[in-house]
């Protein structure tokens, strides 16, 4: 009881100290919090830098973990049903929009079997995830003997076991309609690469194969119908007008046919097939799809900074499934160059000149997609509204550059738009899309893209992970295995060379790396670690390249 007094105390103070006005006076149930100054803080543990951001994910997480099932599959209603709705009787039902199985499977993936489970320990998670993938390989799979073989549908219908478009809008005569939903046995090309990533994560992780042959199926298919297309650095050529990008956006799966030809969306193919030829040695792949994946992996590169490509064009769009065929290319979205942007930072050997790539990529993201009056981002210029999981997104990648650059404005702007973000996550773990929505959630927006990033954010800034706690924060490496005791950390890591990022509640008293004592050091330019002391614990940061097994021990 005395907490709750203190916690109405503190809410108290805070709301009347406040000199400024947000757009919004509340959001999803809740009033807003502004400080002194004006500025938002987070809808929990406001008085607590970062503290929300632990709080929210653990909600979420929770809700994924136990979300009620659809009636007419006895699936969890993730599996067949985009939206989740509140229902009369208190309880949650599905919706009859067309559902997006992959932006859901692969963006779990990512949040729960690699960020949480590391933060956690929280195995059973496996399990969950295992049964998404298992459910794509085998419902919604394009047959082999197909143009494009073997690879995962992107959407389908509500409420339906099987994968193989949305056919909801196949007979749509209103421009306004045309192409929604991707249509009946259609594809979107970005997206076997989201699918494809995901499968060769979870091969890592768990060492089954059946996952390695999907992630070749994909990558095999992509290599296969990559486009060269009109690419120069020098300007463009007048005498050929055309938006050619490695892959298609939209096409019919059994015969090729393109439904809509320009995407800007290419970094999970890319990160895809760099992946296979990262690991190629250890998985024993052979020189002709390391040949072939080389080959699209530099087909790619060129165009994303040729004249043609995004880059230089600032044309970003082609990812969303349930926005009709757009082939003049009017649509803009935030997410493709935010998340190329997230790749380039974990790899900056890519761009000589990322100091300026970087932040004009953010800056354009937030003069394109900002909302006025809030710490928020509008999804697409097709669906202007502020969504939760686009703003963690964007609070992600300031986050990440702030980590990079140390500019402490990015390390604002991270704070300030995960601070929004928040609000999104109602008590009982059911995620809103946006402040405006009312009682629906996207099982994408509300949880596969939202989840990751809030841990993204942890990891780049430690010191908002939870005080007096022990947490794996980041791994270059995937992680297989990973046990969290109280005098004790064990985990294992899939490579051999590989950095780590714990926030802890102590100093080790020593770490061993496959049975041999690794020493403390003043920086990681060679095997050890470092520790940088908090007010409370501090930060360990690992790095090892002779073993996977690693003993911090307290």
């Amino acid at each position: 009881m005395k907490k709750i007094f203190l916690w109405v105390f503190i809410t108290f103070i805070i709301l009347n100290l406040s000199n400024a006005q947000y757009k919004v006076d509340s959001m999803c149930g809740t009033r807003v919090l502004l400080d002194k100054n004006g500025k938002l803080l987070a809808r929990y543990k406001p008085e607590i830098p970062g503290a929300a951001y632990d709080v929210v994910v653990k909600l979420a997480v929770d809700f994924w973990k136990s979300c009620p099932d659809d009636p007419t599959n006895n699936l969890p209603l993730y599996m067949t049903n985009s939206i989740i709705r509140r229902s009369n009787d208190g309880g949650f039902t599905g919706s009859s929009w067309p559902h997006n199985p992959i932006c859901v499977h692969a963006g779990v993936m990512q949040g729960l079997a690699i960020d949480w489970r590391n933060y956690s320990g929280d195995n059973s998670v496996l399990e969950i995830i295992r049964n998404e993938l298992d459910h794509q390989i085998q419902f919604g799979t394009t047959p082999p003997d197909w143009e494009w073989a073997s690879v995962p549908y992107a959407s389908s219908e509500a409420g339906k076991v099987i994968y193989d478009g949305a056919s909801l809008f196949d007979t749509a005569v209103t421009e306004t309609n045309m192409g929604r939903g991707d249509g009946s046995y259609a594809l979107e090309v970005d997206k076997i690469g989201d699918m494809g990533i995901a499968y060769l994560k979870f091969y890592e992780i768990t060492g089954e194969t059946k996952y390695l042959n999907a992630a070749f199926n994909c990558a095999d298919a992509l290599a296969n119908h990559v486009r060269k297309g009109v690419h120069t650095k020098d300007g463009i050529e007048w005498s050929n007008l055309v938006m050619t990008s490695p892959w298609p956006f939209r096409v019919k799966a059994e015969n090729g046919e393109i439904q809509e030809d320009y995407t800007s969306h290419v970094v999970d193919n890319l990160r895809l097939l760099e992946e296979f030829v990262r690991i190629k040695d250890r998985i024993q792949l052979s020189s002709e799809r390391v040949q072939a994946y080389q080959n699209a992996i530099d087909i790619v590169w060129n165009w994303l900074y040729s004249a043609e490509g995004p880059v230089k064009t600032s044309i970003w769009k082609g990812y969303f499934e349930d926005i009709r065929w757009d082939p003049v290319n009017l649509n803009r979205v935030n997410n493709s160059p935010m998340e190329f942007a997230r790749y380039l930072i974990k790899n900056p050997e890519n761009d000589p000149n990322i100091n300026v790539t970087i932040p004009a990529l953010i800056w354009w993201v937030k003069n394109t997609f900002g909302e006025p009056g809030m710490n928020a981002i509008n999804e697409q210029t097709g669906c202007y509204e502020p969504m939760g999981s686009h703003t963690a997104r964007y609070a992600s990648i300031c986050a990440l550059w702030y980590d990079y650059s140390g500019d402490e404005w990015f390390k604002e702007e991270a704070f300030r738009h995960f601070n929004h973000a928040t609000y999104m996550t109602e008590p009982d773990g059911f995620v809103q899309v946006g402040h405006s929505w009312g009682g629906s959630a996207w099982f994408s927006d509300g949880y596969a893209d939202y989840i990751r990033h809030f841990m993204e954010g942890l990891a780049a800034i430690p010191e908002w992970a939870p005080a007096g706690e022990n947490h794996l924060l980041r791994s270059s490496s995937i992680i297989t295995e990973i046990i969290y005791q109280s005098d004790k950390i064990v985990y294992s890591t899939y490579d051999d060379q590989s950095n780590e990022v714990l926030r802890l509640d102590s100093k080790p008293k020593s770490i061993y790396l496959n049975g041999m004592e690794l020493k403390e050091t003043k920086n990681l330019k060679s095997e050890g670690w470092t520790w940088q002391p908090l007010e409370i614990g501090g930060i360990l940061r690992i790095f090892h390249a002779r073993g996977e097994k690693i003993e911090i021990l307290f």
